[in-house]
């Protein structure tokens, strides 16, 4: 879980995902696997009162940690070209 101030900061987002990458890569270094999600926002109120937050936080979102389990089916999205997505600018 990875609680804010609630302090109204709309900033703190880019802050938490590149905090969230590092943790994320730290852990398959470990051997371990993740997935960060941001639904757990919906909750959070209920999510607060089972961990116990204190009331000047607000859940941004969770992390999932395990291990991945290669023999079942997985779920692949496709992806679009980095040109429908990207601009490179004075490149």
């Amino acid at each position: 879980m990875l609680p804010r101030p609630d302090d109204g900061a709309r900033t703190v987002g880019g802050d938490a995902g590149m905090y969230l990458q590092t943790v994320m890569l730290l852990l398959r270094a470990e051997g371990l696997h993740s997935c960060p999600q941001v639904m757990w926002t919906m909750y959070r109120e209920t999510v607060s009162k089972v961990v116990g937050a204190d009331d000047g936080l607000v859940l941004f979102c969770g992390v999932a940690v395990g291990f991945e389990k290669e023999d079942v089916p997985r779920l692949r999205t496709g992806r679009a070209d980095m040109t429908e997505t990207v601009s490179f600018i004075g490149v």
